[in-house]
């Protein structure tokens, strides 16, 4: 599945994605990949940090395909160092991604119940990076909004099955 969601990004421009609603720093949309309806909540940095020169936009998402378990990916906007784990902190609660190329996952559902559990609680979250390069990024969003885009994501969701 997560690397469904790498290749839906990288094809989504192809794509017609439906704009379902805003909710303060987050948004949902729908999107039809084949016989699939996709279901996401997409949002950016509030504050960005780091060593880093230039990088591409840094997003996060929360997806649903089908139903299936939502899942969170994001990206720093670079190549990740294959062997440095993507940080996601709420205070001083941890959670620790895997990156493949531009993109990082949870390492399984468990995870990303929890991080999306965090997410909810909270009013943002830190994410760090280390590029192949050896830069960092340091990017904090906002969760303002996101357990009404969240309800959103799951009502789409269930509506276009």
């Amino acid at each position: 599945m997560k690397f469904f969601i790498l290749f839906f990004l990288l094809v989504s421009e192809v794509f017609a994605q439906e704009l379902q609603g805003k909710f303060h720093d987050w948004n949902v949309f729908k999107t039809e990949r084949g016989d699939k309806i996709v279901c996401y909540s997409a949002s950016i940095p509030v504050k960005r940090e780091g060593s880093y020169d230039k990088r591409g936009e840094p997003f996060f998402l929360v997806t649903n395909v089908e139903n299936d378990a939502d899942e969170i990916s994001l990206s720093s906007g670079f190549i990740y160092n294959k062997n440095s784990n993507v940080e996601i902190s709420f205070g001083s609660k941890k959670f620790y991604l895997f990156p493949y190329k531009t993109m990082a996952w949870a390492n399984d559902k468990n995870d990303d119940i929890d991080i999306i559990k965090e997410m909810q609680k909270h009013e943002d979250m830190v994410v760090s990076g280390v590029a192949r390069d050896g830069k960092i990024a340091i990017d904090t969003y906002s969760l303002v909004g996101f357990v009404q885009s969240y309800k959103k994501l799951q009502q789409v969701c269930k509506d276009s099955r």
